[in-house]
């Protein structure tokens, strides 16, 4: 092998196995905060920020825990620390306020030093012809994730609703880049028939971790 082929693989046999587990864990040493929007109940059980239902009963906060379940199962692959605000196995978080609750979310980014944080939702308006994805930051920490994001989702076909800096209890709050993402309007027949199918939500994950990793991997 000429020496010049060996630098491009890594520079020397010594090398090797560094650059192997680099490129299968390109996320190693990262951690990431992934929050599924909504799910929050007081402590007595009652619902307290339950997100958008569709007219047909398609829950946003289930949507945003689907997508957020495959897209930490896809980051922990990738060798990344992934702490999730709720999960399959305790979807509902419990607080007393929804404002301190979303802020709660973030300030948690913010004590363990995260990578980024990504909090991820799903849009509804009353126009039930409205589409598009969402992509929302605030900070300029968290401006190239918030672009590879816009980048990543286009392929998916939904449209974009909107692309911009925003004040929100989760943006304001993060220090640590942050986004919020919306995967697309659950009041739209066409787009809640899409964000309701398995394979379409490991779609928008696998979109979700392209942008992630190509934003802060290895």
């Amino acid at each position: 092998m000429h020496r010049s082929f060996a630098l491009v693989l890594c520079g020397a046999l010594a090398l090797a196995a560094p650059c192997v587990a680099a490129a299968n864990a390109p996320l190693a040493g990262d951690t990431f905060v992934v929050d599924p929007g909504h799910g929050t109940r007081y402590p007595d059980g009652r619902p307290l920020n339950v997100g958008a239902v569709a007219p047909d009963g398609v829950e946003e906060a289930r949507i945003a825990l689907a997508v957020s379940s495959d897209l930490a199962a896809q980051l922990r692959a990738a060798g990344a620390r992934v702490v999730m605000t709720r999960t399959v196995a305790a979807p509902y978080r419990v607080a007393t306020n929804k404002n301190a609750d979303n802020r709660a979310r973030a300030a948690l980014a913010n004590r363990i030093g995260a990578t980024a944080f990504v909090a991820i939702h799903g849009d509804s308006s009353l126009d039930r012809s409205a589409q598009g994805t969402s992509v929302f930051w605030l900070r300029s920490n968290s401006e190239p994730l918030a672009a590879a994001i816009r980048t990543a989702l286009r392929p998916l076909g939904l449209g974009e609703s909107q692309f911009r800096r925003r004040h929100l209890a989760v943006t304001d709050e993060a220090v640590v880049p942050a986004v919020l993402v919306e995967l697309g309007f659950i009041s739209n027949p066409h787009q809640e028939l899409l964000l309701t199918e398995p394979a379409f939500q490991r779609r928008e994950a696998a979109a979700l971790y392209d942008a992630i990793r190509r934003t802060y991997g290895a």
